[in-house]
C-alpha cells in the first residue's frame, strides 16, 4: 500500500496503479449479488470505455456531470470514466418516496442550471422522470446501462494536481445544496493522511450502506476504497433502512474491518436487530460515529447489545469530519475506548464553561471527537474572536492542508472563510488536545435565557419517548407573547388514535421537562411524512420551524 501512495499526480492515475496492483481483486462486492464482484481491473477497464462515451457526447475538461443514480455496480466506472477525460463529476441521489418529486425536481432543476451540467448520467425510470420535470435536460442525459464501445487509446487527459477532480454537495434541502470543489492534489494528501491515521491496509475490508452523494459515503467508502486497493461491501441504503440488520450480516459474510455509521444509525440497527439471530462482528476493528452529533450513551449501548457477538469494546471510534476539509477532521485513537466527560450541565448551559459535575443528577456526557488528523488545526473561538482556553466552549475553527478554496460558482458567505480558517458553524470546545462538540450556532436553542441544544432534546426524546429516530424535531420559534423563544418538540407518530397522542404528547413534556428543567410549549404529534428531511434523511430543522409557525398564527406576529 505504501507504493501506491506514491503513484499518480491525478486521481485517475493512482486508481490506475491500483488496478495494476490489485488486478482481479474485488473492489466493489454488492451485498445483492454477492458472487458477482466487481474487480479493480473490470472498472478501470469500464471507466475508459465510459470515458470514450462521453467524449463521443461532446463532454469537454471542466464540464459537468452529474450522477443521479441508485446503488450501481458500474457508478465508479462512470465517476472515473468522467475524470479520465478531464470532466468533473459529481454524484446525486435520486428521488426518494418519501420526497415530493415536484420540489425534488424544480431544487436539481436550479442546481443543474446553476453549475451548468453538460450530462447527467443515470438509469432508465429516472430518464424519463427528468423529460417530465426537467425536459431542458431531456437531451442531456446517458442511460448507465447503455451499450459501451471500446476504450479509446487517444483519450490521454495529462491533468494536474491542481485541477478540479469533482465535486461533493452539501446535504441540505434540495434547493440548498453547495457543491465543495475538490482537486486530484488534496484528495490524495487527504486519502494518504486518512491511511495513516487508520492504519489502513490492503487486509481491510470496508462494509457500508452509505450513499455516495455524501461526504462520509463518497470519501470513506468510495474513494479510500479506491485509492488504497481496499474491497468495499456495498448495500443499497433503501434496502439498509428497510432491514438495517443487513449491515451486520454483511460484516459478518465478509469478515469486514471498517465500517462508519451516523449515530442514528447505531439506534436503528439495534431496535431492529433480531435478538434471536448471531451475528459474527468479531472482524470489525473500527465501527465509526461520525456526520452528527455523537453520544456516549449511544456507543455504550451499542457495546453492549453486541458483546456476545464477538464485538471488540474498543471497536466503537468518533470522528468528525466535514467536505469542506474533504472529510476527517479529528479521530479518536483506535485501539481505546473513546473518552466521555461527565459535564456539569447548569455551568455547560448558563455559562458555556466544561466543568466536571458533582451532582450525578445535574451531568452532561459529552464524547470526544479525537484528535485532529495530520495537517489539521483546530481554534476555539469566542464572540469576539478570540482564542478560547481548554473547556470553554466557543465558536469551532479549521484549517487544513486540505482545505477546500470555495464553493462552486457560488459566493463565499461573509465570514465564513478567513485567512485559511473555515468557520464550520460548529459549537465545542478542547480538552487535552481532543476536541468535544456541543452543538451547533443554529442549533442552539436560547430559551428564557437558557442555552439548550436542539440535538440534545432530539435525543432525549428518541431515548425516553415511543417514537422512532428521525421523526422528531425540536425547534425554537420565536414568541411574540413572551419576547423569546419557546422550546418545541413535533414529533411523527403512526397511530390516528388521539388518545395515544396525547399520552406521547405528555411523555415527551415528561421527558423533556425532567432532562433540562424546562418547560415546552408544546409537543405537537403530526402524521408520518410531516416532516421535512435533506436528501441524506436528516431533519432539516429550517424547513420544519418555518412550517410549525406557518401552522401555528401565535408565532408569526415577527417583533418590529
Amino acid at each position: 500500500m505504501d507504493a501506491l501512495l506514491t503513484r499518480g499526480r491525478t486521481l485517475v492515475e493512482r486508481f490506475g496503479a491500483v488496478a495494476a496492483a490489485r488486478g482481479d481483486e474485488p473492489f466493489i462486492v454488492l451485498a445483492d449479488d454477492p458472487s458477482n464482484p466487481v474487480t479493480f481491473r473490470q472498472s478501470y477497464a469500464c471507466a475508459e470505455r465510459f470515458a470514450a462515451v462521453f467524449a463521443a457526447r461532446g463532454i469537454q475538461p471542466r464540464d459537468v456531470i452529474a450522477l443521479l443514480l441508485p446503488t450501481h455496480r458500474n457508478a465508479a466506472a462512470a465517476f472515473f470514466g468522467a475524470m479520465m477525460i478531464g470532466a468533473i463529476p459529481s454524484f446525486f441521489p435520486p428521488l426518494s418516496p418519501k420526497q415530493d418529486a415536484n420540489i425534488f425536481w424544480s431544487s436539481h432543476g436550479t442546481l443543474f442550471s446553476r453549475i451548468d451540467v453538460a450530462l447527467i448520467v443515470t438509469d432508465e425510470f429516472n430518464i424519463g422522470l427528468v423529460r417530465e420535470h426537467l425536459p431542458v435536460y431531456a437531451h442531456r442525459c446517458l442511460d448507465i446501462e447503455t451499450d459501451l464501445p471500446g476504450a479509446d487509446p487517444g483519450l490521454q487527459f495529462q491533468g494536474d494536481r491542481h485541477d478540479i477532480a469533482f465535486l461533493q454537495h452539501s446535504s441540505g434541502t434540495t434547493g440548498l445544496k453547495k457543491g465543495v470543489a475538490l482537486s486530484h492534489g488534496m484528495v490524495l494528501d487527504h486519502v494518504a493522511a486518512m491511511g495513516e491515521c487508520l492504519a489502513l491496509t490492503e487486509r481491510d475490508v470496508i462494509a457500508s450502506w452509505l450513499p455516495v452523494y455524501h461526504d462520509m459515503g463518497l470519501i470513506a467508502c468510495f474513494m479510500v476504497p479506491a485509492l488504497l486497493g481496499i474491497p468495499v461491501v456495498t448495500l443499497d441504503p433503501f434496502a439498509w433502512v428497510r432491514r438495517p440488520a443487513s449491515l451486520l450480516d454483511a460484516i459478518a459474510d465478509f469478515r469486514a474491518t471498517l465500517c462508519w455509521l451516523p449515530n442514528f444509525a447505531f439506534h436503528h440497527i439495534m431496535r431492529m436487530a433480531d435478538n434471536r439471530v448471531s451475528y459474527d462482528l468479531s472482524s470489525l476493528r473500527a465501527i465509526i460515529d461520525c456526520s452528527e452529533p455523537c453520544k456516549p450513551s449511544t456507543l455504550a449501548a451499542f457495546r453492549s447489545r453486541f458483546a456476545a457477538h464477538g464485538l471488540d469494546p474498543v471497536a466503537l471510534q468518533v470522528s468528525y469530519a466535514m467536505a469542506e476539509a474533504v472529510f476527517l477532521v479529528t479521530q479518536t485513537p483506535l485501539g481505546s475506548i473513546p473518552r466521555s466527560l461527565a459535564i456539569d450541565a447548569e455551568r455547560l448551559d448558563r455559562d458555556g464553561i466544561a466543568v466536571m459535575a458533582n451532582n450525578p443528577r445535574a451531568v452532561r456526557a459529552i464524547l470526544s471527537c479525537g484528535l485532529p488528523m495530520r495537517g489539521v488545526r483546530l481554534r476555539i473561538l469566542d464572540a469576539d474572536g478570540a482564542p478560547c482556553p481548554d473547556r470553554q466552549v466557543g465558536a469551532v475553527v479549521v484549517a487544513s492542508d486540505t482545505l477546500f478554496e470555495g464553493y462552486f460558482r457560488l459566493p463565499m458567505p461573509p465570514g465564513k472563510l478567513e485567512a485559511g480558517w473555515y468557520h464550520t458553524g460548529d459549537r465545542g470546545f478542547i480538552d487535552a488536545g481532543e476536541l468535544f462538540i456541543t452543538g451547533r450556532s443554529d442549533d442552539l436553542l436560547i430559551i428564557h435565557g437558557k442555552n439548550i441544544y436542539a440535538h440534545d432534546v432530539e435525543f432525549c426524546v428518541n431515548t425516553h419517548c415511543d417514537v422512532k429516530p428521525g421523526r422528531t424535531v425540536a425547534i425554537g420559534p420565536f414568541n411574540p407573547a413572551t419576547g423569546s423563544q419557546s422550546l418545541v418538540v413535533v414529533a411523527e407518530a403512526d397511530s390516528s388514535d388521539l388518545g395515544a397522542q396525547r399520552a406521547l404528547a405528555q411523555s415527551i413534556r415528561s421527558a423533556v421537562n425532567a432532562e433540562f428543567a424546562a418547560s415546552l410549549y408544546e409537543a405537537m404529534i403530526v402524521p408520518p411524512g410531516w416532516l421535512v428531511k435533506t436528501t441524506s434523511g436528516k431533519i432539516s430543522r429550517a424547513e420544519n420551524l418555518a412550517r410549525y409557525v406557518a401552522a401555528r398564527p401565535a408565532f408569526q406576529a415577527m417583533p418590529a
